[in-house]
């Protein structure tokens, strides 16, 4: 395809930034393309920051994916450590601190922004958030031996590992009644408990933090029932969509705060898309409106959007929730919907296993979430049964076809006779 003087500028060098250059180059080598990042790094895997970083079990070279001559290779033009502080969407510009940049088509892949309660201290040194490798860096390198992990989601739970694995004395506090709450159900949750607290982590469910005590740097947590000392916080409450620049420039946002998008990852302004942790996108399972920030969503998207701006029609099918956790070994996977998130509806749990557990969610004769402990791979059939809508017949009828079991591993150990089943109310 020859070069039509389309100049294609993509904020963001993360996944879906990425992926969206790269769907680009798929169908054309010519198109000019540019990069714009706050971060002067070249793209790294910030899934790897909590787990093997920090652990010091993967050294900083290691987390990048990309060096500064790949970009080259690729024909992309990039602007890093550059921060966008505006969009003229009429005259086509991308402002920039020291400079502006033209486009024919837009590309946002800005991210998030990690949640920080104003909590009274919380602006104090050794409080940190883990986002970008800078972050991580901060983290890494900070004195000490006594930490406190504010949130036990997925990060929250990693870096806690990794803090430990490097000597730290580390607790774990969480509001909610379990680890992992968005993640898996109490039974799932319950195994990754127990494997954190082996490992000498003191986990603290039900517990809410309050403030923070210290002079300059922080030296203790205060809590609802304890004061906790500590000479570094990580706070991990979860993520935002950096929207602030697309709502300054006028695009709808959704009702969750996401950059409101459709199929083709579209925002409301003319040649403007967006993909990413930064919009908002429609669950497959129930049609309402989500806000997913997870990897494997940022990739697709980010595709689905390199597309379209180059002429492919491509339409994103609408989001599956997909989230991996290793504790300490233990390795668990999670597939679409919980019994925290599926609270409305009438469910059926089917549940079992012996060296590894399982555990599917049936609402209305269909399946619309799995769990799994200890076994993660081929779990590709369940994912496809989950995205058509199948009915458990369905589901059934193929488990019992012996050629199949035969074929998949997966579907063997989930052969319906081994089930133990119990209905429960969401």
């Amino acid at each position: 395809m020859k070069d039509d003087n389309t100049q294609i500028v993509i904020v963001g060098n993360g996944v879906a930034g990425n992926s969206a250059a790269a769907a680009i180059r798929r169908v054309n080598r010519e198109v000019a393309i540019t990069m714009i990042s706050r971060e002067p790094f070249p793209e790294y895997s910030a899934c790897v920051l909590s787990k093997k970083y920090l652990s010091a079990e993967m050294n900083r070279e290691a987390v990048f994916l990309k060096h500064t001559g790949d970009y080259s290779k690729d024909k992309i033009n990039t602007v890093f450590g550059q921060k966008v502080i505006g969009i003229d969407t009429k005259g086509k510009r991308v402002t920039l601190e020291n400079d502006e940049v033209a486009y024919n088509k837009l590309i946002l892949a800005m991210g998030g922004n990690p949640l920080v309660p104003p909590l009274p201290g919380v602006d104090k040194g050794g409080i940190f958030t883990l986002k970008s490798l800078a972050d991580a860096d901060m983290i890494f390198q900070h004195p000490g031996k006594k930490a406190v992990v504010i949130g036990a989601g997925a990060i929250g739970v990693e870096v806690s590992i990794s803090l430990r694995k490097r000597g730290w004395q580390v607790e774990l506090v969480e509001l909610l009644d379990q680890v992992l709450p968005t993640i898996f159900d109490t039974e799932v949750s319950s195994i990754m408990k127990s494997k954190m607290e082996e490992y000498g982590i003191k986990v603290r469910t039900e517990e809410k933090a309050l403030s923070f005590k210290g002079n300059a740097h922080v030296s203790a947590v205060s809590t609802d029932k304890r004061e906790i000392e500590c000479n570094m916080v990580i706070m991990s409450l979860g993520v935002r969509p950096n929207i602030g620049i697309a709502q300054q420039a006028g695009a709808e946002i959704g009702t969750l705060g996401g950059i409101r998008v459709d199929e083709c990852m579209k925002t409301s302004l003319g040649d403007v898309y967006a993909c990413g942790d930064c919009v908002e996108t429609k669950d497959k399972i129930t049609g309402d409106n989500m806000l997913y920030l997870l990897w494997y969503n940022a990739k697709q998207q980010g595709e689905i959007a390199g597309y379209n701006t180059v002429g492919i029609e491509k339409r994103f099918p609408g989001t599956i929730a997909i989230s991996t956790v290793d504790v300490l070994g233990t390795f668990g996977v999670s597939i679409g919907h919980t019994m925290r998130s599926s609270r409305d509806a009438e469910l059926k749990v089917i549940e079992g296993g012996s060296s590894w557990y399982h555990r599917l969610l049936i609402a209305n004769d269909t399946l619309v979430g799995a769990q799994l402990v200890g076994r993660t791979t081929d779990i590709g059939p369940l994912v496809n049964v989950i995205r058509r809508g199948d009915k458990l017949g369905r589901l059934l009828s193929v488990l019992r076809d012996g050629s199949l079991l035969s074929k998949n591993p997966l579907s063997a150990k989930l052969h319906p006779y081994l089930f133990i089943e119990r209905k429960d109310s969401g």
